[in-house]
């Protein structure tokens, strides 16, 4: 996935177990884990966000009635002609630098 991956110190509090699982950790903990380490346990992080992203545009490209398969494109205003960028959606929305006069 090319994410750093948590080092065993980390998930020292599994040693205890005594079976090795700071060192083979199941998923499920290691996402919870790495929320709590990298983004306070407020949201996921790393692995978790990755995998979840991932299962959902995956989703999207596998239904056939979806606006990613569609080939739907944002018509709102843009800077440039052939692409619709995040900067474009947040001027629309009037929450960009230069809208907010920053």
């Amino acid at each position: 996935m090319g994410i750093r991956p948590l080092a065993p110190s980390h998930l020292a509090e599994l040693a205890v177990f005594n079976v090795g699982l700071e060192n083979n950790t199941p998923l499920w903990y290691y996402v919870l884990k790495e929320a709590e380490v990298l983004a306070d346990g407020l949201t996921l992080a790393g692995v978790g966000a990755q995998l979840v992203g991932e299962v959902i545009i995956g989703l999207l490209q596998l239904d056939n009635t979806s606006y990613l398969s569609q080939g739907w494109r944002p018509t709102l205003p843009r800077r440039a002609r052939e692409t619709f960028d995040m900067v474009d959606l947040l001027t629309f929305a009037g929450v960009d630098p230069v809208t907010r006069g920053q």
